[in-house]
């Protein structure tokens, strides 16, 4: 009983360990203009909207772990 499950964890630590390997693309564009709007909704929007929705992307450690890295990047694009 304990075999077939050691042997799929196994594989499954393999697999995982394997998927780091594949890249994703984390770079930022640079930036072309910037928003036309007061220094008070520039900040709110700088803190909660900046990260998907710019070019001004900040990374963080987790989006280096795949298959997370992957989900974070293709949120990032569609922003």
């Amino acid at each position: 009983m304990k075999s077939p499950l050691i042997k799929m964890v196994f594989i499954a630590v393999l697999v995982l360990a394997g998927i780091q390997f594949i890249p994703v693309n984390r770079s930022n564009p640079p930036v072309e203009e910037e928003i036309l709007a007061s220094p008070e909704v520039k900040t709110i929007l700088k803190r909660a909207c900046y990260d998907c929705h710019s070019h001004e992307t900040i990374w963080p450690s987790y989006s280096r772990v795949a298959p997370v890295s992957w989900l974070l990047a293709w949120d990032v694009g569609e922003g």
